[in-house]
C-alpha cells in the first residue's frame, strides 16, 4: 500500500521540548561564536540537536525490528526505539544498546508490523500501544482462530495498562501489514485490523468499528483512511469519538481508476496522501490548486498522484507538481520535499507544507554525482552520495544548497537524538547524533 520508505509514525508525546532554543543553520556552518562551544550551537537540550548535522558512524547499534521498505520505521522517543515483533512490544535504549523491557501478547503472534505500536499519553501517563494478528493454537478439539490483540503498556517499565482480544464477526483475516495502531487521542485508540476498530483509551473497552474503512491516520479527532469497498482509491474520514462519517473524497473512482499508495499526517490540519490513478482521477478538489496536474503523464496511463488534503474539510489543498517515480515527504516542521526516486540524479522540489507554494526546484540534485535521498527532517535533506552510496551529504531545504558537511551517515529518519537507517534482513541501525 505504501511507496518507498515512509517516515516514522508520529508519537503524540513530543520528542523535543517545545521551548527548545534553535540556532540558525548558517551559524552552524560558519563555526562557533566567541565563547561558545561548537557542539552547543544546535543543541536544544542536552543530547538533542535540532536539526542534527553529524552522527557517530562508529557507534551504530543494530536492532532487528523486522523493518521493510514498504512500512514505516518504528517510533522514537529520545534515545529509545519502540517496536513490535513476534515476541510482543519492546523498548530498546539505542545509546546503551540494551533492551529496557518487553511485553508479550497472550496468544502466539501470527503477523505484526515493526511500526505496529505507537507512543501516546493516557491520563498524563506515557504508554505504548501495540496491535497484533494472533492465532489461538487450537489445542485439543479447539479450532485455531485468528484474532486482533491490542496491548497497552507503561512506556517506562512495560507493565500492562490494559489488554483486549477481538474476533471480528465480519470479514476475513487481514494481511499482517494491515494490522497496526493508527493513533490515540483523548477520545479513542484507533486500530487497523484490515478495517477500522476503536477502543477507549483508559481501559480498552470497544467503542466502534467500521468495516468499510481502512484507517491510516488519526489527526485532530478525525480518522482518515481509504475505502475498503468498491472504491479503494477514495479517501474517507470518520469521527474518532463515535465513528460517524465526516467526508469522502474521490468517491466515484472505481478500482481500475485508483488505488491507495501512501498516507501520513502533516501539521496545520493537513494529510499527505498518494494514490495511483488515471489522468484527472481526482475530480473533487479544493479551490485554486484543487485539480491534479496532468503534465508529464502519457494519456490514459495510471500514475502516482500526491496531494495535501484538509483533514477537517475533505478538500485538496494542493497537488505537488509531478515528476517521474515521485516520492514526497514532510520534514515534520514546515516543508514538503518531493523528488524523483528512480534516477541517480533526482529532480527535487521543495514546497511550503501549509500552502504548497514552490520554494525551489533542482533538476539534478548533486550535479553529476550519483545521489540517493534517504530522509528529510526540520529543514534538512539527508542523502547517500557517490557510487554505491559511499559518502553521505546534507542539503538545506530552506536555501537550496549543499551544506558541504559530512554527517557520517545519512539517516532515513531522526529525532535529533538518534538517526535510524534501514539495513538488511529487517534490521535498523541507530546512530547517535553528535552535532
Amino acid at each position: 500500500m505504501e511507496i518507498g520508505s515512509p517516515p516514522r509514525r508520529r508519537a503524540l508525546r513530543p520528542v523535543l521540548a517545545a521551548a527548545a532554543a534553535l540556532v540558525a543553520l548558517a551559524a552552524a556552518c560558519t563555526g562557533p561564536a566567541d565563547g561558545e562551544g561548537g557542539a552547543e550551537q544546535q543543541r536544544a537540550e542536552e543530547g538533542v540537536f535540532d536539526p542534527p548535522t553529524r552522527f557517530d558512524a562508529s557507534s551504530g547499534v543494530q536492532i532487528d525490528v523486522g523493518a521493510r521498505e514498504d512500512v514505516r520505521l518504528p517510533p522514537l522517543d529520545g534515545e529509545v526505539v519502540y517496536y513490535a515483533d513476534e515476541d510482543g512490544l519492546h523498548a530498546h535504549d539505542a545509546l546503551d544498546d540494551r533492551e529496557l523491557w518487553s511485553a508479550a501478547a497472550d496468544q502466539p503472534v501470527h503477523g505484526v508490523r515493526p511500526d505496529g505500536a505507537v507512543l501516546a499519553e493516557i491520563d498524563d501517563r506515557p504508554v505504548v500501544i501495540g496491535a497484533f494478528l494472533t492465532r489461538n493454537p487450537g489445542a485439543g478439539d479447539a479450532v485455531a482462530q485468528e484474532r486482533l490483540e491490542v496491548l497497552a503498556v507503561d512506556a517506562g517499565d512495560g507493565e500492562p495498562v490494559w489488554h483486549q482480544e477481538l474476533i471480528p464477526s465480519r470479514g476475513g483475516v487481514p494481511d499482517a501489514d494491515d494490522v497496526f495502531v493508527v493513533g490515540a487521542d483523548d477520545d479513542a485508540v484507533v486500530v487497523s485490523y484490515g478495517t477500522a476498530f476503536a477502543f477507549a483509551p483508559a481501559d480498552g473497552a470497544r467503542l466502534w468499528a467500521d468495516p468499510e474503512v481502512r484507517p491510516e491516520i488519526l489527526q485532530d479527532g478525525t480518522v482518515v483512511g481509504w475505502e475498503a469497498g468498491d472504491s479503494p482509491g477514495a479517501l474517507t474520514a470518520l469521527s474518532a469519538r463515535d465513528g460517524a462519517p465526516e467526508w469522502t473524497l474521490w468517491g466515484d473512482d472505481s478500482p481500475e481508476e485508483a488505488r491507495p499508495r501512501y498516507a501520513a499526517p502533516m501539521d496545520g490540519g493537513l494529510v499527505l496522501v498518494a494514490r495511483e490513478a488515471l489522468p484527472s482521477g481526482g475530480r473533487e478538489g479544493g479551490e485554486d490548486r484543487g485539480e491534479p496536474p496532468e503534465e508529464d503523464r502519457p494519456s490514459g496511463e495510471p500514475a502516482v498522484e500526491w496531494a495535501a488534503v484538509h483533514t477537517g474539510r475533505g478538500e485538496v489543498a494542493y497537488w505537488p507538481d509531478p515528476v517521474p517515480d515521485q516520492m514526497c515527504r514532510y520534514d515534520e516542521q514546515s516543508l514538503l520535499a518531493c523528488w524523483s526516486d528512480g534516477t541517480s540524479t533526482p529532480a527535487v522540489q521543495v514546497y511550503t507544507a501549509d500552502t504548497g507554494d514552490l520554494l525551489w526546484r533542482e533538476e539534478k540534485l548533486g550535479g553529476g554525482v550519483p545521489t540517493s535521498v534517504r530522509g528529510v527532517w526540520h529543514g534538512l535533506l539527508y542523502a547517500d552520495r557517490g557510487l554505491e552510496g559511499s559518502a553521505a551529504g546534507i542539503y538545506s531545504l530552506d536555501f537550496q544548497n549543499d551544506l558541504g558537511l559530512d554527517p557520517g551517515i545519512a539517516p532515513d529518519t531522526t529525532n535529533g537524538v538518534l538517526g535510524l537507517r534501514r539495513g538488511e534482513k529487517g534490521t535498523v541501525t541507530a546512530y547517535p547524533a553528535t552535532g
